[in-house]
């Protein structure tokens, strides 16, 4: 069970293995988004799905201190920053909803998607997902390589395409 009074941050960082163990030292949680790859030689490696960006699960205060405080892990110079509103600049709280479904999209057994009938979908239109473990989660129709996807975007930090979802499971949000 989570803390009331913490929420995930994004956090930016070019040496994400040191940011990684110093936040899980300092941090209720930490959320570090990666995948496994080939390489042409054969050899299997691990890399970051959202390139220097892990998540971190504190207090508010906590995060400002840690981006203040915490700029030297390890006795090295470690440059890390808090994603921002860019309107209000204060750091930006990522949903818990959004924490689960980078979660679910990372998993190893999920696979990319395209939606089924094309042409029940126009572009830019905005859909709700009605059923499945990606209930509720609202997204826009966009095209990517020539087939349809349903794009959520973590304002600012990324978007992401859901995998496969049936159009019976998707509902036209009217009015967008």
């Amino acid at each position: 069970m989570q803390d009331k009074d913490t929420y995930w941050f994004a956090v930016k960082t070019r040496q994400d293995v040191q940011a990684e163990k110093y936040f899980s030292e300092h941090c209720a949680d930490v959320f570090f988004p990666k995948e496994e790859v080939r390489t042409p030689s054969g050899q299997i490696r691990i890399r970051p799905v959202i390139p220097r960006v892990m998540f971190i699960r504190t207090t508010q205060e906590n995060a400002l201190s840690l981006e203040q405080d915490g700029k030297t892990m390890s006795g090295q110079a470690v440059p890390f920053w808090i994603y921002r509103y860019s309107r209000r600049g204060e750091i930006q709280r990522i949903r818990d909803e959004q924490i689960r479904l980078i979660r679910l999209l990372t998993a190893s057994d999920s696979s990319k998607c395209e939606v089924f009938r094309k042409s029940d979908f126009k572009r830019g239109e905005l859909v709700r997902v009605t059923g499945g473990i990606y209930e509720g989660y609202t997204g826009t129709v966009q095209r990517v390589k020539k087939n349809k996807h349903v794009v959520v975007e973590i304002e600012g930090i990324c978007m992401v395409l859901l995998p496969f979802i049936h159009p019976d499971l998707l509902q036209v949000i009217p009015g967008q």
